[in-house]
């Protein structure tokens, strides 16, 4: 083996060397892409659990709020008054569920049946939609991504 192959040799070790090294630092890097994603996605589902069980619980103590108001021959329900809630409600709200970080818009009720047929909660980065027809109901969570800013 002459000194020209030897060297020719250890050129060929050292690229296959930095080829694997390389091929490593890519698979690790895709991975933590991989991770990240991964990880980003579970974030935005669990928050969006936590958002809708608080407009659920939003939902619930109108229900109770309205159950009171009842007996004083009035309901939840006001056109008037900023989310189509009457102040009080809105403050016995608060009162059961602690600060509310949203903004409650009751855009459906039956007033004959005393039902919230559609209510809207809307948080920073997120909209959740409820919407009843007949005894069918539907919960939807929206996320708010903002996507360009001119």
């Amino acid at each position: 083996m002459t000194a020209s192959d030897n060297e020719t040799l250890q050129r060929d070790i050292r690229r296959a060397m930095i080829r694997r090294i390389m091929t490593y630092i890519g698979i690790i890097v895709a991975l933590a892409v991989i991770v990240a994603f991964v990880f980003h996605q579970f974030k935005v589902y669990s928050n969006a659990r936590l958002k809708l069980r608080e407009a659920k619980n939003i939902k619930m103590s109108l229900e109770v709020i309205d159950t009171e108001l009842y007996a004083f021959g009035t309901s939840i329900y006001d056109d008037t008054c900023e989310g189509n809630i009457r102040k009080s409600a809105y403050a016995h709200v608060e009162k059961l569920q602690g600060k509310i970080e949203g903004l409650i818009k009751l855009t459906g009720y039956d007033s004959a049946k005393r039902l919230i047929t559609e209510l809207e909660y809307e948080t920073k980065d997120y909209i959740i939609r409820y919407t009843r027809s007949g005894e069918q109901e539907e919960w939807k969570v929206c996320l708010i991504k903002e996507l360009l800013t001119y």
